[in-house]
């Protein structure tokens, strides 16, 4: 990535070429659908957040390349439109055109700014303005204001994404990684329900289609059932034709899903196998922060935030007198925990790590996989069922998001297998598929108030995650914290050999070694930050959501700016101290600690101390653009100026070089030792 980086740093003007045919091509005649421009206008605005793009220029050329791409279709559309409409691509597009001409009729000149921002008649919006001989100074003047506001609304939240990846990366390559995976989580899963939605479903029409034609035109003869089941179910004249077939179809997709995997599982296939290499990959991206996200998010789909929710939508529906669809409700939540429940007890199929104990010791298939799919997922159904398409869309980009994300904080803690979560997702979408037939075919059409519904279940989330978070968080994320185990060393036995066991480099992704750990130090920690103190070493302030958005300030000051924490195997450093040079003010130097697994014990010591290791920093500021701050450290090459810029007053060992040539440590430890160290 930083190879990558620094290239296109060198030849930004092929990215900036790319930005303009882009935001031009978007805007063509019809063409345009076809344009991925939110994807590449993001990735812009990430590259601008690196620091390797700028980001007036940028924006500048994207708005350009929009008003261009605009200007063109207007001017087609006013002179060559009988031209345009003899062409095969046009002729198959005649309903997007339709769509475009009713949306130009309904908005009239503010139709353009609204195309910008609406993907499906952006591309035919100006070229049916030159086909209905709109003003130039009108379209022109609105096609500028839109292009100009189009451009920084889809480029700075990249700008953000890329500042925040690499503020991240300056903490933790693993941190990095974790926010990319989970941003690309979120796109993907929103990708594929605006896709399933606004093309799946033309597809599912011409399907369904073609399947009344084979069972209309032959009704007797063989399959005869099976055709008029399906002449039945699919007649035209029933509006719920459509959304039966489409549950059908994902009735049929995920049982066959989760019948392959549940084969896979149980003839340990090559399913386990990835199993096993993508848990122990994700073990290597943990670091603090994440997992106190992801313990947040797995508590989404636990049974505190929902049987809250279950039983907030029963009780309205049994206030609203929904008989029938509290009946489908119950039905549906008590027997799909049922069901995982005699799964798990039949395969037996142990967890990655062992965090529960009774039925809940067994992973297959996941619990909160399969209740978050069934509970959220009929929910959004009975919400979105006769609901316009925009809120269809809307309800059904949210559901999946976070069902999504539920899954993935399973995989993170390590509390399921990949194949756990894959089968409960399944599982529970061939469960809410079946009742969402029966319910459908039933045709229930009971008043429930679906978005007082909405409101009410968004309600009972939140009170039921605040609660959650609250009493059980700080038990939840102890329970999916690794322990370490502690050992206890002697003076003597750490001096010689002791000190070798201590981590020597700082490891980040797939074991990659970052730099070298010239420091190891015995102390308490209150003494330590004593010392320090002493020695005119400010702690650093805490790390919060608040002090990280100084970072994206380019007016705080360099003494109130968090110091960036650094991961070791994914964890923390615990502690972490500042000291500012009046004459360097944007430079300050950082001694950032980890605590170790090991505990000194010696005569000096009054029972056992903790050794730390770590070392110190320099580190550069810079604010490009005058829009945010950036920070970049580098760790003091030479160990042996350590003891002189801490001046603590501790006694010094410099021990030899290690073995694989890496620089000597040097061992710090109160007063009284000298005998000891003296060896």
């Amino acid at each position: 990535m930083h190879a990558l980086l620094n290239d296109i740093a060198i030849h930004p003007h092929w990215i900036l070429l790319v930005v303009f045919l882009v935001a031009f091509a978007e805007s063509l005649v019809l063409i345009g659908t076809l344009v991925p421009a939110g994807i590449v206008m993001f990735t812009a605005g990430g590259l601008i957040g690196a620091g390797v793009l700028n980001i007036w220029l940028t924006l500048g050329i994207a708005a350009v390349g929009a008003m261009a791409g605009d200007g063109l279709s207007y001017e087609a559309g006013r002179t060559y439109y009988e031209r345009l409409r003899t062409w095969q691509f046009v002729k198959r597009r005649t309903a997007v055109i339709d769509r475009g001409e009713q949306f130009v009729q309904r908005h009239g000149g503010k139709s353009i700014l609204f195309a910008r921002f609406f993907a499906p008649v952006r591309a035919v919006v100006p070229v049916i303005a030159g086909i209905a001989h709109m003003p130039r100074a009108k379209f022109y003047a609105v096609n500028v204001g839109s292009a100009l506001a189009w451009s920084p609304a889809h480029i700075l939240p990249g700008v953000i994404f890329g500042a925040s990846i690499q503020l991240a990366e300056a903490v933790s390559g693993r941190l990095a990684v974790i926010l990319i995976i989970m941003g690309g989580f979120v796109w993907f899963a929103t990708w594929v329900t605006r896709v399933g939605i606004s093309i799946g479903l033309p597809i599912v029409e011409s399907w369904r289609d073609r399947l009344l034609q084979w069972a209309t035109r032959q009704p007797s003869g063989r399959f005869t059932r099976i055709k008029g089941w399906i002449s039945f179910v699919l007649d035209l004249r029933r509006p719920e034709s459509r959304i039966l077939l489409v549950l059908t179809m994902l009735l049929a997709a995920s049982s066959l899903l989760f019948l392959g995997i549940m084969e896979d599982v149980i003839a340990n296939d090559q399913l386990v196998s990835a199993d096993g290499a993508i848990f122990h990959w994700l073990q290597g991206l943990r670091t603090s922060p994440v997992d106190y996200l992801m313990a947040g998010i797995t508590g989404l789909g636990g049974a505190g935030v929902l049987w809250v929710v279950a039983l907030t939508v029963l009780g309205w529906l049994l206030v609203r007198r929904c008989w029938r669809t509290a009946g489908y409700w119950v039905i549906t939540t008590v027997f799909a925990q049922v069901l995982v429940k005699l799964l798990k007890l039949t395969i037996g199929r142990p967890r990655p790590l062992n965090l529960y104990s009774g039925v809940e010791q067994y992973a297959f298939p996941s619990g909160h996989a399969t209740s978050s799919m069934v509970i959220y997922g009929f929910l959004a159904f009975l919400i979105a069922c006769r609901q316009p398409p925009l809120i269809r869309m809307f309800v059904a980009t949210i559901t999946v998001v976070g069902i999504a994300l539920i899954g993935f904080s399973r995989l993170y803690l390590g509390a399921h297998w990949l194949s756990d979560v894959l089968a409960g997702w399944s599982l529970g979408l061939a469960w809410i598929a079946l009742m969402a037939i029966v319910y459908t075919h039933q045709q229930v059409k009971e008043d429930l108030h679906p978005r007082i519904l909405g409101a009410l279940a968004a309600s009972a989330l939140l009170a039921g995650a605040t609660w959650t978070m609250h009493n059980q968080f700080s038990a939840d994320l102890t329970g999916y914290t690794p322990v370490a185990q502690v050992r206890t060393v002697a003076l003597d036995q750490w001096i010689n050999t002791g000190w070798r066991q201590l981590p020597q480099q700082r490891t980040e992704i797939s074991g990659d070694n970052e730099e070298f750990f010239p420091l190891q130090w015995a102390d308490s920690a209150t003494t330590l930050q004593r010392r320090l103190a002493l020695a005119h070493w400010q702690p650093a302030s805490p790390w919060s959501i608040q002090a990280a958005l100084l970072w994206l300030s380019p007016n705080t000051e360099v003494k109130n700016l968090p110091v960036l924490p650094k991961y070791d195997q994914g964890k923390s450093s615990e502690l972490a101290f500042v000291a500012l040079d009046p004459a360097r003010p944007m430079m300050r130097t950082i001694l950032r600690l980890w605590r170790s697994n090991y505990l000194l014990e010696g005569s000096v010591h009054q029972g056992s101390v903790p050794i730390w290791y770590g070392a110190l920093y320099q580190e550069k500021l810079q604010r490009p653009w005058h829009l945010f701050t950036l920070g970049s450290t580098a760790n003091f090459p030479d160990a042996l100026v350590i003891p002189r810029l801490l001046q603590v007053g501790m006694q010094t060992a410099v021990l030899p070089n290690t073995e694989n040539g890496l620089r000597r440590p040097i061992v710090l430890v109160p007063p009284g030792d000298q005998e000891v160290l003296g060896r």
